[in-house]
């Protein structure tokens, strides 16, 4: 009997520490939805010479990435023309080769070179550009006879592959009914916490396994989605919008000056829809004006007025001057962009 209370107190304990296994990673939500690292720790560059390294690029969420580039920072390399990745697929990895030259101020022994990497994704209604930093050591050796020949590879998307499953099908199948039929010799014997503490080790296992694969990850990415799809986001119309005959009429009624930001990218696939309605509002009535801002030419605006927040720029956003307020995405655009021109300065 004391054995048995045992057991269940560590099946206890072990239930425990799974639960704040789960919550930890649960937790772990990243910023960006890309992973990027570099296929070597340090690069070997002849003084007359260049060399090549891969940029990896690893997609983990349900979300396709857009337009990945990567541009030279800083450090005593040159960046050969590197063409950008358009569409990088979810659940997807590609690669970028980089193909670095001695500069005029390299010199022999180590140094460092420092690179920014950007992309863009968009999640229903609102777009994102983010913008990471990345290091790669160098070592400089003396110049060769023969200049290495390094020539220009176009980037290389790698599709998602089926990784080898450590559990086959079959065995899954029997592992299951072992367990089932356990479950029963246990019940019908009285002594069921054995099994419980089998149950709780192959769960325990197969958490451990699904982790190791980042199964969790995805679970998160997709959870995300089923989260706002459950309050109601909706897919980024298509048609132009059209100011009801209400909101034209509260338009009309507007007395003060009111200047407008509307900040847009060429990335961004609701941008025309925010950017059509403002301009319906400002042929309504002429007190109402509205600047356009190109967030990829006007990146210190952006950051100036909040439109870039923990890395991300994000659009459309549309600011009223005045007030400092701003809104984001198309969702409902109508209704919150009246209470925007409507609030008081």
């Amino acid at each position: 009997m004391k054995w048995a209370e045992a057991c269940r107190w560590c099946a206890g304990v072990v239930w425990f520490l799974l639960a704040i296994l789960v919550a930890a990673f649960s937790g772990s939500a990243q910023s960006s939805i890309l992973e990027f690292s570099f296929d070597s720790e340090s690069l070997a560059i002849p003084l007359n010479g260049a060399a090549s390294v891969w940029l990896r690029i690893d997609n983990a969420s349900v979300y396709e990435a857009d337009a990945i580039e990567i541009a030279w920072l800083d450090g005593p390399v040159l960046l050969n023309p590197v063409e950008p990745i358009e569409v990088l697929d979810a659940f997807s990895d590609g690669s970028i080769p980089i193909i670095l030259s001695a500069g005029s101020d390299a010199a022999l022994g180590e140094s460092e070179a420092v690179f920014e990497v950007s992309y863009t994704y968009c999640i229903n209604d609102l777009c994102f550009q983010i913008i990471e930093q990345m290091a790669l050591r160098l070592e400089f050796i003396p110049a060769v006879v023969d200049p290495l020949d390094v020539q220009i590879v176009d980037p290389v998307l790698i599709p998602p592959e089926a990784e080898p499953s450590a559990f086959p099908p079959l065995f899954a199948v029997i592992l299951g009914s072992c367990l089932a039929g356990l479950l029963v010799v246990g019940n019908m014997s009285g002594r069921r916490w054995w099994v419980t503490l089998l149950l709780v080790v192959v769960i325990g296992v197969g958490l451990g396994y699904g982790i190791l694969l980042k199964q969790d990850q995805q679970a998160q990415s997709i959870g995300a989605v089923l989260c706002t799809s459950c309050v109601g986001i909706e897919e980024t119309p298509h048609e132009p919008p059209d100011l009801s005959d209400n909101a034209r009429a509260r338009v009309q009624a507007l007395t003060d000056n009111t200047e407008l930001l509307l900040f847009t990218a060429v990335w961004c696939h609701a941008c025309p829809y925010a950017k059509a309605m403002v301009q319906q509002v400002v042929a309504v009535n002429p007190l109402v004006t509205v600047q356009l801002i190109d967030v990829d030419e006007s990146q210190n605006a952006a950051s100036q007025y909040g439109i870039v927040q923990s890395g991300r720029t994000i659009v459309p956003a549309i600011l009223r001057v005045d007030t400092g307020e701003v809104i984001f995405g198309i969702e409902d655009l109508e209704a919150r962009l009246m209470s925007l021109l409507e609030g008081s300065p």
